[in-house]
């Protein structure tokens, strides 16, 4: 049986031949590039350089014959210096010619050429140009060696002139020849680089047609098979014929559509009892965030008890810890609704829910201890525990699972929320009265002030404003200390509070100045209400001979003295300051 196709086998392979494919074709142009700077260029560089410095030779030797010939002719020396001149270039020329002829097909002619200018340079060149020797009788001329040095001159430079030809057409049939060569192995290189990538192109089709019958017709069944699957229908796909990776790939395919099979049969049997869960927990998240939206002490109470009473189908009673934090009081029954204050108490400690809050932790029913079967969740606001949610009479006896994790997530939902009803009512107090003498403050009095004079007008009904201040408080202070200050503050805050009755309402206003509203009266009632505080301030205040605080009234009307709220309090102050410097301790009405 033949051995399935491994697609990385194939893959593997293909890749390790376009590679070594495109190595070959690499070091072939590499060698190429390297052989033509190293041996081609240089060789050929050189047969030009020579064959220029052959050509310069020749035309200097040449030049050199003429410039000799008009000496002779003429024997003006003029031209016997100019072909002194052209010596060292007939030198150069031999020179590059020796250093760059160099083939030894080339090298014997270069020399032959090199010795047959030489004997032109003794024959004809050297004997003209050499001086005449000094002091002796009918000196040489160019006459006394014409004769001779012409005819020389003459068969060498024609023996020379024949060999320069000669070693010029053996160096440009060399030059013609190496590049002759370089070009066959160009054309020879090429050849090969084209075989090369022929083979590599004709192997990488091979491989792409194995692909496509091995990889790519199988993948796509497989694709179709995962969408049929994503879109619910889990049937198995079709067996493959392909690389053992995507027979394998398959096989795993078809195992996991089982699974999912069985595991869709598992899901829609737990849907109806999921469903039920999620109507519950619904309705739970609704009343959560109800609760947790709601400022309203009562109204977060009694949706806590109506949440819990919703997952546990029994009886929930809320405990909450006291003021002084020794026990717990009952404050709402899913059966009777609201508790009053201080009805129901349960110490910490004892009991189910006692034990709770004590602990901090769920607690169940002793039945040993002959307690019922209940269930207490505290209600923890960080770290502290701030009250109790009690689940009994239960229809299957305990609370377990998932019905106890969702009472606890009502517990710290109901807990956060009645803990910031809590704090908004006390800010709220803070907010109206005065924490040291629990009177109204000066922001309560003006929305009261506001409320009362609209009535007042609405109705066509007097009333009037009564200013406290009390007299000397500032040296009290001094002399006892702010906190017998305080504690003064305190008492007649308490004296004004106790002689006050029905439509009358104390304020501190700011320091030790307090305010009366008198909403059912006039102006006389309201001074006759300020003589008898005054009487009671007084009386209240005295420590045998001693009288340790006195107080001054003030006492404006409406519509007497003003018809707005700011005018009224304007009026009532004026009237206080005018008793101030009338003696103190006294009453004045507004004028």
């Amino acid at each position: 049986m033949a051995q399935p196709l491994r697609l990385i086998s194939e893959v593997q392979r293909l890749g390790t031949v376009v590679s070594l494919a495109a190595l070959v074709v690499v070091m072939i142009s590499v060698g190429r590039l390297l052989y033509s700077l190293l041996v081609t260029a240089p060789e050929a560089d050189d047969l030009r350089a020579g064959q220029i410095a052959l050509e310069d030779g020749r035309n200097a030797v040449m030049a050199t014959d003429s410039f000799l010939r008009a000496y002779v002719a003429t024997g003006d020396r003029y031209f016997l210096d100019r072909s002194t001149e052209l010596a060292p270039q007939i030198a150069a020329a031999e020179s590059t010619m020796l250093d760059t002829l160099d083939p030894p097909e080339i090298f014997p002619r270069v020399l032959e050429l090199t010795a047959l200018q030489r004997r032109w340079q003794d024959d004809w060149a050297r004997q003209l140009a050499a001086p005449a020797p000094p002091g002796g009788p009918g000196a040489a001329g160019p006459s006394a060696v014409a004769g001779t040095a012409v005819a020389r001159a003459d068969g060498s430079l024609a023996d020379y002139r024949a060999a320069s030809a000669a070693t010029r057409t053996l160096v440009i049939d060399t030059i013609d020849e190496v590049d002759g060569a370089n070009r066959a192995l160009q054309r020879s290189l090429i050849v090969v680089t084209a075989l090369v990538a022929g083979v590599a192109l004709a192997l990488a089709w091979r491989g792409r047609r194995l692909l496509l019958r091995h990889v790519v017709a199988p993948v796509d069944g497989l694709l179709a098979a995962v969408r049929g699957i994503g879109e619910g229908r889990l049937t198995p796909p079709e067996p493959v014929e392909g690389s053992a990776e995507l027979v394998a790939l398959r096989d795993g395919i078809a195992d996991m559509t089982v699974a999912l099979r069985h595991q869709s049969e598992q899901t829609a049997t737990q849907a109806e009892r999921l469903q039920a869960q999620t109507d519950r927990l619904r309705t739970i998240l609704i009343m959560a965030r109800e609760i947790a939206g709601s400022l309203n002490i009562r109204y977060v109470l009694d949706s806590t008890v109506q949440a819990t009473v919703a997952v546990t189908d029994g009886r929930v009673l809320l405990w909450l810890l006291d003021e002084e934090g020794g026990g717990l009081e009952m404050v709402h029954d899913s059966d009777r609704g609201a508790v009053a204050p201080m009805q129901v108490r349960c110490p910490l400690g004892v009991g189910v829910v006692g034990r709770s809050a004590s602990y901090g932790q769920i607690s169940r029913g002793d039945s040993a201890a002959g307690e019922d079967a209940a269930v207490a969740v505290p209600l923890v606001v960080g770290a502290r525990v701030i009250g109790v949610l009690e689940c009994c009479d239960l229809p299957e006896g305990q609370v377990e699972g998932q019905r106890l994790s969702t009472v606890e997530m009502l517990a710290t939902l109901s807990g956060s929320a009645i803990e910031a009803s809590r704090l908004h009512a006390a800010t709220e107090r803070l907010s109206q009265f005065d924490p040291l003498t629990q009177l109204g403050n000066r922001r309560r009095l003006g929305a009261d002030l506001d409320a009362a004079v609209s009535d007042a007008r609405r109705h066509g009904v007097p009333m009037a404003v009564i200013m406290v201040d009390l007299d000397h408080f500032k040296e009290l202070n001094d002399r006892y200390g702010h906190q017998q200050g305080d504690l003064v503050l305190q008492e007649v805050a308490g004296t004004l509070r106790r002689a006050l009755r029905d439509g009358e309402t104390a304020y501190r206003y700011g320091g030790e100045e307090f305010a009366v509203l008198v909403t059912r009266g006039g102006v006389d009632d309201a001074v006759a209400l300020a003589e008898r505080l005054r009487r009671r301030v007084e009386d209240d205040f005295r420590r045998g001979e001693k009288q340790l605080v006195t107080g001054s009234f003030g006492v404006a009307g409406l519509p007497d003295h003003a018809t707005d709220p700011d005018a009224l309090l304007s009026e009532a102050d004026r009237a206080l300051y005018a008793a101030k410097n009338a003696g103190r301790n006294r009453v004045q009405r507004a004028v």
